[in-house]
């Protein structure tokens, strides 16, 4: 696969994380502002909004380093 086509590939999937991310704390913060809520559920929106966030920092590293390959090849 070559580099553009690769970093396309992480843009995309950065776009779904970065999506999936606002999506779960938007969750998580509904959740702390409904009284009924247990924290139990308010735990567990925290821990999936941490975790899509991990991941899509993980393709932003990954997207910078490729960045980095690309340049220096074509230096």
């Amino acid at each position: 696969m070559d580099i553009e086509a690769r970093l396309r590939s992480l843009e995309s999937r950065y776009r779904h994380a970065l999506s999936a991310t606002v999506a779960a704390k938007a969750h998580y913060l509904a959740l702390l502002d409904e009284p009924r809520s247990t924290p139990a559920s308010v735990a567990r929106a925290r821990q999936q909004w941490e975790t899509l966030d991990v991941r899509k920092r993980a393709i932003a590293a990954r997207m910078g380093e490729i960045d980095d390959l690309k340049q220096k090849l074509l230096a």
